[in-house]
């Protein structure tokens, strides 16, 4: 290997008799890199080939540009999203520039040319700075805790240490370089070497030979740190690299679909296939992805309203955990209660398996894709299916109440017929009938039909319809969609729910479904059409159902109808009012825009929580929590209820929170009177406005 004649670039300058230990290094790490991610590929597909992504390859493309190159969801913490692009993209460029050289190598010494020259060397700068400079923030960050719950692993600080020290000895290289024959060429300036250039200001001084052997031994450090932070990528958190660029590339286009469905659960039951994941070898290829994916930047549980109430949940430590049973390859049950759930031990914690709000925050907040909520679901399918102790009393008596009386609240059906039968007589004719077309049939959950104190949201959307000149009915069905049975983990009795739900549907005529309810809202948008397989054969024309189902939620139909003009509300006097976007209705189905527009459209000037849209607080009522509780610190009713009420100020006059879920609404008037605020859907609003006009 010669120089290039005096110019600006001379490669393996000074160590020449060394330059086959960079080929046996090289080949060494490369080696153990190459073997890790082959075992990789056996853990997460078992060594069959993987389907194709989501969107196909283009779909692939397009999400890791977003998501791993530009750091969508990264960034979206401008502090530490700004320190981790330094760190990031200095190492990315320093890698190109590393292959560049290499190239100009072996194709003769031409790219390494001025003017190309000079930018390459100036990036090489300005990479090196932003990684000195991302490392040390980052190094100061995790040892003050500044972010909460970050992982002080040795580990950790060693691959932030190797990444300053290979760009610290790379400026040394350069001032070195500089010094030995660099400067003599009459081309070279501080301009495009800065950092070089006061390295070698400290060098010029020293006699050539001392030069020459401190920069090879230098040069030998530089080579090797290198090639151990390659060696090392399995083995640290430089492992999210590879297989966060896997997840990503497949990740779902609509996490809300996500979630694993069984649409062939009786023919399980019957042969005694676990439903769920009861041992790690239940999991699909794509759980297994995320628990390889996970970064622990802990922006999953710092997001999570279970944790931030005192719960034992840990959404990092649930993957975490998963990762650790996945590598070790146990064989028994994933959960243990002895388990502390903070990703420490190989397995979960059945406890946080249950605190889960299945809110989506940690979906939401993950920077590379993971979807948290699928895995904790099917870890609940599974203890279901096993019978498990650590189901919680409550849990099993919402899913009882649900066989048995069609709703999770055990309310006796009757009581809905005979609201029903009221609410038709006192409004006129708003109950469906077989036969008649209408433009939406209209489907009150639950909650709505049972609570007495929620009804009157039911009427008032229905009186606004009617204002409106559109033709709808209520469906007169006292069972339920399904989606608590599927959000606890019951399969068998989602799927008979599903299946008694759109046969309900079959006997009427409608252009769409109206929804009060987010949950109902998102089970029958997103979750019906991926159990459309299990319809086949017996209830085969139930297909046709499902595939003409149009599902709307009440504030999108609202907010369209007063921008058409068929509601012309008036203006309410003036009250202090703030919003709560529901989970299943924000983060899962990104209707954010919708209920404002309904609240503005009153004349009411909304004051937004610190908490909004997609970084939204849950209200605590997810993932079964309204129909069982989970007795460990702080209600998140109340820690939301809370932020609301500073929200709204401590002036007098009316204060209200606005809603457009009958989840939070029953959470929100748990603490209503002790802060001092009154509770209503967005159609209540828009109702008294219409009145009033």
């Amino acid at each position: 290997m010669g120089e290039d004649g005096g110019g600006l670039v001379r490669h393996f300058f000074g160590v020449e008799d060394i330059s086959l230990l960079v080929y046996l290094l090289s080949g060494l790490s490369l080696l153990v890199l190459a073997y890790s991610l082959i075992a990789f590929y056996v853990r997460v597909f078992g060594g069959s080939r993987p389907p194709s992504p989501p969107g196909g390859l283009g779909g692939a493309l397009r999400r890791l540009v977003v998501y791993a190159g530009l750091q969508k969801k990264v960034i979206a913490h401008r502090f530490p999203g700004a320190v981790h692009a330094m760190i990031f993209y200095g190492i990315l460029w320093l890698f190109v520039a590393t292959v560049l050289r290499a190239l100009d190598y072996y194709l003769g010494g031409f790219i390494l040319q001025p003017p190309f020259y000079y930018a390459y060397k100036l990036l090489n700068n300005l990479a090196g700075f932003a990684v000195i400079a991302g490392s040390l923030v980052a190094l100061y960050r995790r040892a003050r805790g500044l972010t909460p719950r970050l992982p002080r692993d040795p580990s950790y600080y060693l691959v932030i240490l190797l990444l300053t020290a290979i760009a610290v000895t790379g400026f040394m290289l350069n001032g070195l370089v500089a010094a030995l024959y660099r400067a003599g060429t009459g081309l070279y300036t501080p301009l495009y070497d800065p950092g070089g250039y006061v390295l070698y200001l400290a060098f010029r001084n020293l006699p050539g030979e001392t030069l020459l052997d401190v920069y090879r031994a230098l040069w030998l450090l530089h080579m090797s740190t290198a090639q151990l932070a390659i060696a090392l990528i399995p083995y640290t958190n430089l492992w999210h690299i590879p297989a966060a660029l896997a997840n990503i590339a497949f990740a779902s286009e609509t996490p809300a679909r996500r979630l694993r469905s069984y649409p062939d659960v009786e023919e399980r039951l019957e042969k005694d296939v676990p439903v769920g994941i009861v041992k790690i070898t239940d999991t699909t290829w794509r759980q297994r992805l995320d628990y390889e994916a996970c970064t622990s930047c802990m922006r999953c549980t710092n997001a999570c309203p279970a944790a931030a109430s005192g719960k034992v949940l840990d959404p990092r430590g649930v993957i975490f955990g998963m990762r650790l049973l996945l590598r070790s390859g146990g064989d028994g049950a994933v959960w243990s209660p002895d388990n502390p759930g903070d990703g420490s031990v190989a397995g979960v914690n059945p406890e946080a398996i249950w605190s889960c709000l299945t809110c989506g925050a940690c979906v939401a907040e993950c920077p590379v894709l993971i979807h948290h909520v699928d895995t904790i679901i099917d870890v609940r399918r599974g203890m279901l299916f096993t019978g498990d102790d650590s189901v919680p009393e409550g849990a099993l008596r919402a899913l009882e109440n649900l066989q048995y009386n069609g709703n999770p609240l055990g309310a006796n059906p009757v009581e809905k017929e005979e609201w029903l039968r009221e609410l038709d007589e006192r409004l006129g004719g708003v109950v469906a009938k077989e036969g008649e077309e209408y433009d939406y049939l209209v489907w009150f959950g639950c909650v709505t039909s049972y609570d007495p104190r929620l009804r009157p949201v039911a009427e008032a959307i229905l009186r606004l319809l009617r204002k409106a000149g559109v033709k709808a009915a209520v469906l007169p069905y006292t069972g339920c969609t399904g989606d608590p049975a599927l959000r606890m983990g019951e399969e068998a009795l989602f799927l008979e729910s599903m299946k008694a739900f759109l046969r309900e549907l079959s006997r009427y005529k409608f252009k769409k479904l109206l929804v009060n309810c987010p949950h109902c809202y998102n089970v029958l948008k997103n979750d019906y059409p991926r159990y459309r397989d299990a319809l086949r054969g017996d209830d085969e024309e139930l297909v046709g159902v499902l595939d003409r189902l149009k599902v709307e939620h009440h504030s999108q139909v609202l907010a369209r109808l007063v921008s058409e003009g068929k509601l012309k509300p008036g203006s309410l006097r003036e009250a202090a009012i703030t919003y709560h976007d529901p989970c299943y209705l924000g983060r899962w189905n990104g209707v954010y825009e919708e209920p404002r527009k309904v609240v503005r459209a009153t004349g009411l000037r909304i004051r937004e929580m610190p908490r909004n849209r997609e970084k939204s607080f849950c209200c605590g009522g997810g993932g079964g929590h309204l129909f069982f509780e989970i007795k460990r610190g702080r209600r998140v009713s109340r820690i939301r209820a809370e932020e609301a009420a500073k929200t709204l100020g401590n002036s007098g006059g009316r204060k209200v929170v606005a809603v457009a879920c009958p989840f939070c609404n029953t959470m929100f008037r748990a603490e209503a009177e002790d802060l001092g605020f009154e509770v209503r859907d967005v159609a209540e609003i828009l109702d008294e406005a219409m009145r009033g006009s």
